[in-house]
């Protein structure tokens, strides 16, 4: 029991200082916009291309069973390990019924610095940051509404939402996109394959000590 409560007590902290460390490069961004690596950029987006997926929802980013996505390349990384963040981006133009190529999406988020920047780790290889989702959701054309896990638990709509993987920091974080009737969440790329259906007290449930940031996303056109 005490090994218990001690492994939660450090993923809390973990979360916390991972909270922290994001918002703080996520203001530097802003601050000091750094020069894009437009020649990187450029090979992965020709490398992309050639295998795109264009207006079809993505839910297999580990595995690539059904679209071949985790092959795909993000900064000097391969997506299946880390293109999360682009991938919720890209579904939500699909959910939206816009026009959307992943191709497309990937450099926008390379070229507008929304990739996560640790030193000496190679870019891309951590994904993107989240506190960046809103400006980069609204580059493609959407509307983004930063919203608590309570406000998302409380209306339908469709949302992006990032939350901590068990072990906070030390195991990363997951960005997915899901759509709420009121009683049960549709979440795309949640697992390895598939749409994942999960009544309101289960998502509550599993995401209330790992809920990063969330944001409420509809149509420009919609007032």
């Amino acid at each position: 029991m005490a090994d218990s409560y001690k492994i939660t007590i450090v993923a809390a902290v973990s979360q916390i200082v991972g909270n922290i460390l994001l918002l703080v490069e996520e203001g530097l961004s802003r601050l000091y916009p750094r020069e894009p690596r437009k020649k990187l950029s450029e090979e992965n987006y020709r490398f992309n291309k050639e295998k795109d997926i264009v207006n079809l929802v993505i839910n297999d980013q580990s595995t690539g069973f059904e679209t071949g996505i985790n092959k795909l390349k993000i900064g000097k990384a391969d997506v299946g390990h880390c293109g999360c963040e682009v991938i919720a981006v890209y579904n939500a133009l699909c959910l939206m019924g816009k026009e959307c190529s992943f191709a497309k999406v990937e450099r926008d988020f390379e070229l507008n610095g929304a990739l996560t920047k640790v030193p000496f780790v190679p870019i891309g290889a951590y994904g993107s940051n989240p506190y960046a989702l809103k400006r980069m959701v609204e580059m493609e054309g959407l509307k983004g509404k930063y919203v608590n896990r309570r406000q998302l638990l409380s209306a339908p709509g469709t949302y992006i939402f990032s939350f901590w993987n068990s072990g906070g920091l030390i195991s990363g974080l997951h960005t997915i996109i899901t759509e709420f009737d009121g009683e049960a969440f549709s979440l795309y790329n949640y697992g390895r394959m598939g749409v994942r259906i999960m009544d309101k007290e289960i998502w509550e449930k599993r995401f209330k000590k790992s809920f990063i940031i969330g944001l409420s996303i509809s149509d420009l056109e919609e007032k």
